[in-house]
């Protein structure tokens, strides 16, 4: 049962890299936003695993890394493809935007980790 559950894991994983773009992506969107967009899904992806890990009782933390590799360029790519349907005339309003959410969420994840308690120093 267990290797049937991993094995289709690894088909999706094989499907989703096959449908990835293969070259750079030189859109509107920034290197900022890719990056986000890269660390949240890698974020989700690794939650996601975590979760259905402890459900199926089984390690699927190796597959975190693979998984997130395949699916950011496509959420990358499908960002890029709905940014072409904005005119031309809004490109530096529409940077600006993409600028401030990058910033958002940055900040936001700072925030977020300077609450948590601090790490076990090596004093």
């Amino acid at each position: 049962m267990k290797i049937k559950i991993v094995s289709l894991l690894v088909l999706l994983v094989f499907i989703l890299s096959a449908c990835a773009p293969i070259t750079n992506f030189m859109g509107p969107l920034p290197q900022e936003a890719q990056l986000l967009i890269l660390t949240l899904v890698t974020a989700g992806v690794t939650w996601g695993l975590l979760k259905l890990s402890q459900v199926l009782k089984i390690n699927l933390s190796g597959y975190a890394d693979l998984i997130a590799t395949a699916l950011a360029p496509i959420l990358v790519t499908l960002a890029e493809s709905w940014l072409k349907l904005i005119p031309p005339v809004f490109d530096n309003v529409v940077l600006t935007v993409i600028h401030l959410i990058v910033l958002l969420v940055g900040s936001l994840g700072v925030f977020w980790i300077s609450q948590r308690k601090p790490s076990p120093s090596l004093r």
